[in-house]
């Protein structure tokens, strides 16, 4: 699969805002900070913290064959040597088709090519089967389950904790 990476840019928001049809569907992606319906203005902001020579934050496009076919975030705290990976989506013409692998190597390439970077995590819903037996796919560790933490509807959902360390992540790409 030949991904290519982008910077996301204000023309990306329309297409993938329409990749999300419910509130459901939002939450899952992006947590609770985004509204629903999805604001523009909010992702405005998101890609205005992507500037600069040390930014906190990247917003990534995807490309495939031309499209956007998947997106991305990744935001960075120096102190803490971290990166956290978020809002990750596939394209709903791309989904099921093997790709979320290959993404994730993508994705973890981009977080730990700062030489700082010692830990990658990330949050994922529990009952996101798919996205977690992914991410333990390529090396997560899960860490804890935060109970309960996100409400919608009359559900409460519980949240995932995982990471992958430095030396894991270099031990991963040694084998392949």
């Amino acid at each position: 699969m030949s991904f290519r990476l982008r910077k996301f840019t204000k023309k990306d928001i329309a297409p993938l805002f329409e990749w999300f049809q419910s509130e459901r569907e939002v939450l899952q992606w992006a947590g609770a900070a985004l509204s629903w319906p999805l604001q523009r203005r909010e992702f405005l902001e998101l890609v205005k913290l992507q500037r600069g020579a040390a930014p906190v934050r990247e917003v990534w496009a995807v490309m495939l064959y031309g499209d956007m076919a998947a997106h991305f975030q990744i935001s960075f705290n120096r102190r803490l040597n971290t990166a956290g990976l978020g809002r990750i989506a596939i394209a709903p013409k791309y989904r099921g088709q093997g790709f979320a692998a290959g993404l994730m190597d993508l994705i973890l390439n981009q977080a730990f090519s700062r030489a700082w970077v010692h830990r990658v995590d990330l949050l994922v819903y529990s009952h996101n089967d798919a996205a977690f037996r992914t991410y333990k796919q390529v090396g997560f560790v899960l860490e804890g389950t935060r109970r309960e933490t996100t409400p919608i509807g009359n559900e409460l959902w519980d949240t995932h904790m995982m990471s992958l360390l430095r030396r894991e992540f270099d031990k991963r790409t040694e084998r392949e």
